[in-house]
């Protein structure tokens, strides 16, 4: 639990009927301690690597004018969730303890905490379903301007944070590991158990990509090979997971992010990963170097360093190799088989444009 937020909210619920109004009042408080939720009613529950549960209520109180009508109750509701508890509490630890720090447009939090007595971890945040927001989908590949505008803000948050004093032992940020350190090792070596990867390599998703890149051999040494090229760089702060599912626009276009899974690490990891997620096969090709470009240029003028550009554009296409292996791999219970599949499709081909297996042999 974070020491921003007491344990006053605890125990955190572990089902749906838990979310009541008694349990709201007490999370709530935790920002706004002049709030009394009323009465309150579970209006959507939608499933997926956690469950968001839409709540409508009625709050009295000093602050009440800041809670709107619905909020979103996020956090681990079901069966798997127990497995998930790392990644749960690496979200909460965003709402809790970096979103007040960075400039990444997010939804607002009202409560985020982690119970050490359970698996859980729940963020309270505003609800986003209006009018005029556009949630984005992976089956919509993005424009050139609507990718270029996430550049922007991308470079913003990365400039925030780039080797920072809270990265240092002792720091703020201290414990935020890369995505190849503690759980994020854990997690890729869970694939490429030899039964495991030729299962997800048999798939509707494992078709969609080159048999060239089939390789579990070629994609493990390859993993530990850009992890050692990112240690050896400056880090920064990344969102961590900026495919199209996690993202949204505002009314006014500012580009939205949600459902971070933060790490410490070099920024190509996640520029790389977004642009090739966000562009259709063929935009792509066309698109990524300027891309790019509008990415460093906006990194020097945010305070960042003004990178070389031929090792830039070296790092981005080598990074490519991680978006390939999370969707050659993701679980269904994570996404479905068809964005799996056009995700796996569009790393798998900028993959045979750069010939990855080259960068990294």
């Amino acid at each position: 639990m974070s020491e921003a937020y007491p344990a006053d909210a605890l125990p955190l619920p572990l089902e749906v009927g838990q979310v009541d109004a008694a349990w709201l009042t007490r999370a709530l408080r935790q920002r706004l301690p002049g709030v009394t939720v009323r009465e309150s009613e579970v209006v959507d529950v939608i499933l997926g690597t956690s469950t968001k549960i839409r709540v409508r209520l009625s709050v009295a109180g000093e602050g009440a004018e800041e809670v709107g009508e619905t909020l979103i109750v996020k956090g681990g509701f079901e069966e798997h969730s127990p497995k998930m508890a790392a990644m749960y509490a690496n979200e909460t630890r965003f709402y809790a303890d970096i979103q007040p720090f960075i400039p990444m447009p997010s939804p607002r939090a009202y409560f985020a905490g982690t119970d050490p007595a359970s698996h859980q971890s729940i963020v309270i945040m505003e609800d986003l379903k209006r009018p005029g927001v556009d949630f984005c989908d992976a089956l919509r590949p993005h424009g050139f301007d609507q990718i270029a505008r996430r550049m922007e803000t991308m470079a913003a948050y990365h400039a925030a944070t780039w080797s920072s004093a809270h990265f240092q032992p002792g720091g703020r940020w201290s414990d935020i590991a890369s995505r190849f350190d503690g759980w994020g090792l854990d997690y890729m070596r869970r694939y490429l158990v030899p039964d495991v990867w030729a299962h997800y390599m048999g798939s509707p998703r494992g078709a969609a990509v080159s048999t060239r890149l089939h390789d579990r051999d070629w994609m493990e040494r390859a993993l530990m090979t850009i992890g050692d090229i990112q240690r050896e760089q400056p880090r920064c702060l990344i969102h961590g997971d900026t495919h199209l599912g996690n993202l949204y626009i505002l009314e006014d276009g500012t580009p939205g992010y949600f459902d971070a899974q933060v790490a410490q690490t070099a920024w190509h990891h996640e520029v790389s990963y977004h642009i090739v997620c966000a562009a259709d096969l063929a935009d792509r090709r066309v698109w990524e170097r300027d891309l790019l470009l509008i990415y460093l240029d906006a990194l020097a003028r945010h305070g960042g360093p003004a990178l070389d550009r031929e090792a830039a554009w070296l790092d981005y296409r080598r990074s490519i190799l991680w978006g390939l292996f999370i969707f050659l791999t993701n679980e269904v219970r994570f996404q479905t088989e068809a964005v799996n599949t056009a995700y796996a499709a569009r790393f798998g081909q900028a993959a045979l444009d750069h010939d990855l297996r080259r960068l990294l042999p």
